[in-house]
């Protein structure tokens, strides 16, 4: 028995050691499991970043072999282009009408949609089409349409009268810009229509059986009832989409390229042909770091506002 005993207690502390560590792992189960998934993120997002930061600050070329690190000097040469400014402009210019513009058109479309009670589903399908399709066929599709010589938009507006001659609705300073915006918005607004279809079904209905109740009209059961619930919907969305848009290259560069004589030229487009038209991939990479500094002070100012909301409405 003595021996047994002893046996015994040897064996206890080696279980209370194993117990102890596995409460440990069931306590932080979720931080083991999220490992893998941050491990590849930052394989993904962090490495290329911390690579782009550097080449920034040297003078990597695609026509010469080696790098020198040149200090500040590519963020300098950047800053002193004017059309760098342009280009700036250009894109503050196209998230902001873009981004208003698919929230608008969106909401509407959701507002409207709640009201359908025959073939939603079917009208739901019809009205994602855009955002389901991939943006290389979209734009090649608008440039179809909007083609001055057989573009079928031209062919409507000289039949009814309202133009005397096609237009070049990609090929003027002056259109291409208000052109392009409007096919994003097309082209996004889904996005933001489905997102708000979905945060009105979590809307209470008891709310809008008060307002009438209380007497309250379309306008006001939307500007009470609708727009505060769906306020945190809406910002997520707004958020999302100015990334999305900021960071557009594809749309802008199918269609016009950045023309016609800078017009359209937007910061990606500007980044890209510093690397790949003027082999300056430290110029590049210097111009996608003061891309990231701009969105994060446009990120910086929306949770600004999201934060002073939550306080002016908890109060």
């Amino acid at each position: 028995m003595t021996a047994l005993a002893a046996k015994a207690d040897a064996l206890r502390p080696a279980r209370s050691s194993g117990g102890g560590l596995t409460a440990w792992l069931d306590e932080r189960l979720a931080i083991l499991f999220l490992i893998p998934g941050l491990a590849c993120l930052s394989a993904v997002i962090l490495y290329p970043v911390a690579y782009n930061a550097v080449v920034g600050f040297t003078n990597a070329s695609l026509m010469f072999p080696g790098w020198r690190f040149v200090g500040t000097a590519n963020f300098e040469a950047t800053l002193a282009d004017p059309l760098f400014w342009r280009a700036t402009l250009n894109t503050l210019v196209w998230t902001a009408f873009s981004v208003a513009g698919q929230l608008l058109l969106g909401l509407v479309a959701a507002l409207a949609l709640e009201q359908v009670t025959v073939g939603r589903t079917t009208l739901r399908l019809a009205l994602i089409v855009p955002w389901a399709f991939p943006s290389i066929v979209m734009a090649f599709a608008w440039r179809y349409m909007l083609d001055p010589l057989y573009g079928v938009l031209n062919f409507l507006l000289m039949s009814l009268g309202l133009i005397d001659a096609p237009q070049q609705w990609l090929g003027s300073p002056t259109l291409a810009m208000p052109t392009v915006i409007v096919m994003n918005i097309w082209f996004g607004f889904p996005f933001m229509m489905v997102a708000i279809v979905a945060g009105l079904q979590t809307i209470p209905q008891e709310l809008y059986e008060a307002a009438d109740i209380d007497g309250a009209g379309a306008w006001q059961k939307f500007w009470y009832v609708t727009l505060p619930a769906l306020w945190q919907v809406i910002a997520t969305v707004v958020i999302l989409r100015t990334i999305w848009v900021f960071n557009n290259f594809d749309f802008v560069f199918l269609t016009t390229g950045g023309g016609p004589i800078d017009a359209t030229t937007t910061l990606p487009v500007y980044a890209y042909n510093a690397g790949w038209q003027q082999y300056d991939l430290g110029r590049m990479a210097a111009v996608a770091l003061i891309m990231m500094v701009i969105l994060g002070f446009i990120l910086a100012v929306y949770f600004r506002l999201l934060s002073l909301q939550k306080k002016t409405g908890g109060e």
